[in-house]
């Protein structure tokens, strides 16, 4: 009977003890914090040959939205991207209070892809609706692909998911679904840690003719982030269009952007002559660059950058500070995908006057470079290095227009670019292996170069009732923190 007694007790202080946390995770967590592989399975959505789940949950570690999309079967595709867009309703109608910058690229082949998460901060959301988010508050996710297929263009269907604020499934992790992430991403959690501690920075970039011969240029922008075991695959920010004959378009560059990290920039002109390249370090403090351009066809190839610290980023060089100014040559060849280029440590027998400007400090003959590009592995002084290399992703090799829509600089006024949003809009990178080193090989990089561009950069006409993207972010904003 004892025996009978004791296990009947144990009995109900097992149940007593589980009822309790139950109900404690309810009370302290609003009866929502699932694991990501618990979170309430939506219906798959079925269309147009794409089979699909959206996933929306809460983290609760901060204020923010994680939506993802599970692609469960899609067709072969020429060109694929998403874009997300979250609405709320306010009085009886829905009002849009986030769309994304940029479209996520998806990958072409058929088959299952899971999308990288979008992490959306509810401040932001609360910011565009003018008021904070109660708990009844309905909110409608989308996330619409656009896609080409051969002989049919211009696709279009849209995935979504309407919940009230406080239904949201909860999580502490960014990956609500199983398997592998379309994105690149070529840093663990370790290697972030040392990049933020090397503390973020920015950068501005100008591009200037002392007498203009080009109407515009391209400048292909991409970025080598710095680890610790050297520099991390290239990854392209994007390819932007400067008018040389209005020397008011500037473009500032922030966030993603860290102390040490390099800066790629490959110039192309009209019609898609490859004519120059430069590379730069990224300061402690904020970075003003200039790339200064030939006037002279001969001299097409050339390229004076010249860059240092901007504290009050008024967009020009601050006195007294140290300024690097060094000169780099690219080999003309017939393919341009062969070109190499040269980091020159002087430039005496040359020209120096189509390279000097108003406003910047005179030409020399000797070259001036951080410290990093005279020394150690990843050195570039006195060195030819190919410029199309072997282990670039193919939108970085192809020609402009040819696989990414190119971005128009504002010519009133400065626009500024969230670079991690970028790096983001071109998730199609290959896989190579994580860290690059010194890259001198003659291989020509030949690359397949028919994908179509993602979404029309520069279209900032603000309509985002049809999901149109908006890239710009105008008259010099600047909601960083820092």
């Amino acid at each position: 009977m004892k025996r009978f007694t004791y296990a009947y007790t144990q009995s109900i202080a097992r149940w007593r003890r589980a009822t309790l946390g139950v109900t404690a995770a309810t009370l302290i967590l609003g009866g929502n914090l699932v694991p990501p592989a618990a979170i309430a399975k939506p219906a798959v959505q079925r269309q147009q040959g794409w089979n699909a789940v959206l996933k929306v949950a809460r983290l609760t570690s901060s204020q923010k939205l994680v939506v993802q999309l599970n692609i469960l079967e899609k067709p072969v595709t020429r060109y694929a991207n998403a874009v997300y867009q979250i609405y709320a309703r306010q009085n009886g109608r829905w009002v849009s209070v986030y769309t994304n910058q940029g479209a996520r690229l998806i990958q072409n082949q058929a088959g299952r892809v899971v999308l990288a998460p979008e992490v959306i901060s509810i401040q932001e959301l609360e910011k565009q609706l003018g008021r904070r988010l109660d708990s009844n508050q309905e909110l409608r996710t989308v996330v619409t692909l656009r896609y080409d297929l051969t002989g049919r263009q211009e696709q279009r269907i849209s995935f979504e998911s309407i919940e009230r604020y406080q239904a949201i499934a909860q999580t502490t992790t960014t990956q609500l679904v199983a398997g592998p992430s379309s994105s690149s991403n070529d840093f663990d959690d370790d290697e972030d840690k040392v990049r933020v501690r090397r503390g973020e920075s920015r950068f501005s970039l100008s591009i200037l003719q002392r007498n203009v011969t080009l109407q515009n240029v391209i400048a292909r922008i991409s970025l080598k982030p710095q680890g610790r075991q050297g520099f991390a695959q290239e990854r392209l920010i994007g390819d932007f269009r400067y008018k040389l004959k209005d020397k008011k378009h500037k473009a500032k560059f922030i966030k993603g952007l860290y102390t040490g990290d390099r800066v790629v920039v490959r110039l192309f002109t009209p019609q898609n002559q490859f004519i120059g390249y430069s590379e730069f370090e990224i300061l402690s403090s904020k970075t003003a660059v200039t790339l200064v351009l030939p006037d002279r066809p001969e001299y097409y190839g050339t390229v004076r950058t010249i860059y240092g610290v901007d504290r009050n980023e008024d967009l020009v060089i601050d006195r007294n500070t140290q300024v690097f100014d060094y000169f780099t040559q690219v080999s003309q060849v017939q393919n341009y995908r062969n070109a190499k280029v040269t980091f020159l440590q002087s430039v005496q027998a040359m020209n120096l006057n189509s390279f000097a400007l108003a406003g910047l400090p005179a030409p020399r003959s000797t070259c001036v470079y951080p410290t990093s590009f005279q020394s150690g592995s990843y050195s570039l002084v006195s060195r030819s290095v190919q410029v199309f290399g072997s282990d670039l992703a193919p939108h970085l090799i192809a020609l402009p227009g040819q696989q990414v829509r190119i971005i128009d600089i504002n010519t009133t006024q400065v626009t500024v670019y969230e670079v991690n949003q970028l790096l983001t809009s071109y998730q199609t990178v290959n896989n190579r292996p994580r860290w690059s080193g010194r890259d001198d090989d003659d291989n020509d990089g030949r690359r397949n170069n028919r994908r179509r561009g993602a979404c029309k950069w520069g279209d900032d006409d603000d309509d985002d009732d049809k999901g149109r993207c908006r890239h710009q972010r105008r008259g010099g904003r600047d909601d960083d923190d820092d």
